[in-house]
């Protein structure tokens, strides 16, 4: 495309780059991307394959109408306060188009989630950034910044860390706009911040099927809020913006708890055996409340990421500071696991 016809805000733009996605079946060890080590609930098999008939010539539902309902009904909501979008990411988007114009300001506490910045390139908002403390404190400055849009990631990514609940509350009740505290990886943390919807009407809790639910490959996220605040999302979303495949799937899932429960006890389980073998062998790690850890080895940490994919093992590395020499892995199966600590082992 000509230079000439693209927005001048977006000259030098840089988008967000997502995990590295091999193809399947090469046998490759992928840790990267903080998917789920097990499949999905059976139930949601069952779901996917009653509904793929001819009906899909069909429109879905615009509001996906049954899994609001069903998300509702788990977390004792009324409908009026769930949306559902195409996986977390677009929820995040809605937010922009939403609360954030041209001109206006997007608080984060840094480092977190790296599409923050090209949303704020691309809605042409300008990010005002807040540096946390040993990447675990919530900076105390972000509560009072004016911006119209704040968020939130806890537990962090990529760094893991649970932000303290009352230094959250705070930053919210000091905020005069949106807070949307991202909780993609809430369901392996000991708590979440369900409890500040029923206090403060400028929350939004933003939900993902895609980590402890294993439903990465059908893109559905979620948000939790006040009428006000899910309306002025439905207002921006796209016509269509999930499926009918994605709908029944978001159904079966947030119905099957038992399943869900078994997938969130082994991942914390996994957890916890991956970090004390790598602190073992010298890594620093800092505790996590995530699907993933985040360490710095103590070799560089791109020889280790090279090494480790010339065998076939995949793991996430951010070359910037302020955590360029720092890696974060996706917790797997105990399998998976061997193969990455014996192949560190030789790398070391």
């Amino acid at each position: 495309m000509p230079k000439s016809v693209v927005r001048r805000a977006l000259e030098g733009f840089h988008p967000y780059v997502p995990g590295e996605q091999p193809p399947d079946g090469e046998g490759w060890v992928k840790l990267n991307t903080n998917e789920s080590p097990l499949p999905p609930s059976p139930k949601v098999i069952e779901a996917i394959k009653a509904a793929a008939t001819d009906q899909l010539r069909l429109y879905p539902s615009p509001t996906a109408a049954p899994a609001r309902q069903a998300i509702a009904r788990r977390f004792g909501l009324d409908p009026t306060q769930v949306t559902v979008g195409n996986g977390g990411d677009e929820l995040i988007e809605l937010c922009f188009r939403a609360f954030a114009g041209a001109g206006d300001t997007v608080a984060f506490p840094t480092p977190t989630y790296p599409l923050f910045e090209p949303l704020c390139r691309i809605h042409e908002a300008a990010p005002s950034r807040h540096p946390t403390e040993d990447f675990a404190d919530l900076p105390a400055s972000l509560g009072p910044d004016p911006s119209p849009l704040k968020f939130i990631v806890n537990p962090n990514s990529p760094t893991g860390a649970l932000f303290d609940a009352h230094h959250v509350e705070a930053a919210v009740v000091a905020s005069s706009g949106v807070v949307a505290i991202d909780e993609a990886y809430v369901d392996f943390a000991p708590r979440s911040a369900l409890e500040l919807l029923e206090s403060q009407d400028k929350v939004l809790l933003l939900r993902t099927f895609s980590k402890s639910y294993g439903l990465a490959g059908m893109r559905i996220g979620f948000a939790l809020g006040s009428r006000d605040l899910i309306a002025a999302l439905d207002s921006v979303k796209d016509s269509y913006n999930v499926d009918r495949l994605s709908i029944v799937a978001a159904v079966a899932a947030i119905e099957d708890e038992p399943h869900h429960e078994q997938v969130v006890g082994e991942v914390v389980r996994n957890r916890g055996e991956l970090a004390r073998a790598l602190e073992q062998m010298g890594f620093e790690v800092v505790p996590s409340a995530a699907n993933f850890i985040f360490v710095q080895p103590p070799r560089p940490a791109g020889e280790v990421v090279a090494a480790l994919r010339e065998r076939k093992i995949l793991v996430r590395h951010y070359d910037r500071e302020p955590i360029a020499g720092w890696i974060r892995i996706t917790i797997g199966t105990r399998e998976q696991h061997s193969k990455l600590l014996e192949a560190l082992k030789e790398i070391l």
